[in-house]
C-alpha cells in the first residue's frame, strides 16, 4: 500500500511538470499516449508491472544536451539503482557531469557524446564503468514475444532497469535515434511506457509493444547496427567494457571513398594539365 501511494505521489510530480511544460511539447499521434492524460494514467493504475517506475520517477531527469539521452538515461537509472553514488555537495547523486568519471572517459569523453550522442554498445560500456552489470539486447536478435516477455518481467521487479534505444520516426515522433528509460507495461493495452528525457520536447508517453520492436530493429548508421535495449542491475566493483566498439560510420566511410576519389581525380588532371605539351606556333618564315 505505502509503495503504491509513493508511486502516484511521484506520478503527481511528474504529471505537475509535464503539463507546466506542455505548451513547448511536440503533438504525439494518436496511437501514442501521454502519460499526463486520463488514459495514461488509466493506463499507469492498472499496470501489474511497474515497479521499476516507483524508483525511476524520483531520479528521471532531463537530458541537457541534444545529443546526451543517453547521458541522461544512464543518470536516471544510476541514481536509481542500490549502489553508492559519487558524493556531491547536494549527497550522494551522479549528475550528467559526473558521470564521466576517469575510465568513463577512455569509452567516451563529453566532448565526443556532444557531437555524436553514444551507440548502444558505448552507452553500455560507458554504463559498466560504474557498479553496474549490463545486459544487451540488439533488436534484431529478439522476436517480438521475446522482447514482450522480457521487459514486461523486468519492470515487474524492482532494482533492475531498462533503458531502450529506438527510432523515434516509428513511434510517428521526428525521424531520429533517442535513449530512454522504460518505467512499466500495461498487459491489457500491450503497451509499454517509455520515460522520454527529452522532457522539453515529450512527455512520458505509452507505446504499443510491437512498435517499439519495430522501432529498436531500425539500424544505427553510426554502429551499423541495429538499435536495441540494455538491462541495467547493480554490483560492488565496476566490470568495466566488455562490448564491441562500433564501426565507423558507413555513410562516413562512403563519404571518405567518394571523396578521396575526387581529389585524387582534380590532383591527376591538374599534373596531366601542367605535363601537357602546348601546340608549336605556326612558322612566320613559311608564310
Amino acid at each position: 500500500m505505502r509503495r503504491s501511494l509513493l508511486a502516484f505521489v511521484s506520478f503527481g510530480l511528474v504529471a505537475l511538470a509535464s503539463r507546466s511544460a506542455r505548451a513547448q511539447h511536440a503533438p504525439l499521434p494518436p496511437e501514442v499516449i501521454a502519460l499526463d492524460s486520463p488514459e495514461g494514467e488509466r493506463l499507469l493504475s492498472e499496470s501489474t508491472a511497474k515497479a521499476d517506475f516507483v524508483r525511476l520517477v524520483s531520479t528521471y531527469v532531463t537530458q541537457e544536451q541534444p545529443t546526451f539521452c543517453g547521458v541522461a538515461s544512464a543518470v536516471t537509472v544510476l541514481n536509481a539503482l542500490p549502489i553508492q553514488q559519487p558524493l556531491t555537495e547536494l549527497g550522494r547523486m551522479y549528475s550528467q557531469q559526473s558521470f564521466f568519471a576517469e575510465t568513463t572517459r577512455a569509452v567516451i569523453t563529453p566532448e565526443q557524446a556532444g557531437k555524436t550522442g553514444l551507440t548502444l554498445a558505448r552507452l553500455a560500456n560507458a554504463l559498466q564503468t560504474h557498479p553496474t552489470i549490463v545486459e544487451l539486447t540488439y533488436g534484431s536478435d529478439v522476436s517480438l514475444d521475446d522482447l514482450r516477455a522480457r521487459l514486461s518481467k523486468n519492470l515487474a521487479t524492482a532494482d533492475d532497469y531498462v533503458i531502450v534505444n529506438y527510432q523515434r520516426g516509428e513511434l510517428g515522433q521526428e525521424s531520429v535515434g533517442h535513449i530512454s528509460p522504460l518505467g512499466a507495461y500495461h498487459a491489457g493495452s500491450d503497451r509499454f511506457l517509455v520515460l522520454d528525457v527529452a522532457r522539453y520536447k515529450y512527455p512520458p508517453h505509452w507505446v504499443y509493444a510491437d512498435t517499439l520492436h519495430r522501432a529498436m530493429r531500425s539500424t544505427d548508421i553510426i554502429s551499423g547496427k541495429s538499435r536495441g535495449f540494455l538491462v541495467i542491475k547493480g554490483t560492488k566493483v565496476p566490470k568495466g567494457p566488455m562490448f564491441a566498439s562500433p564501426g565507423r560510420r558507413p555513410t562516413m566511410i562512403l563519404g571518405g571513398i567518394i571523396a578521396a576519389a575526387f581529389f585524387v581525380g582534380v590532383g591527376v588532371g591538374l599534373l596531366l594539365g601542367r605535363l601537357r605539351v602546348k601546340p608549336a606556333a605556326p612558322d612566320a618564315s613559311k608564310n
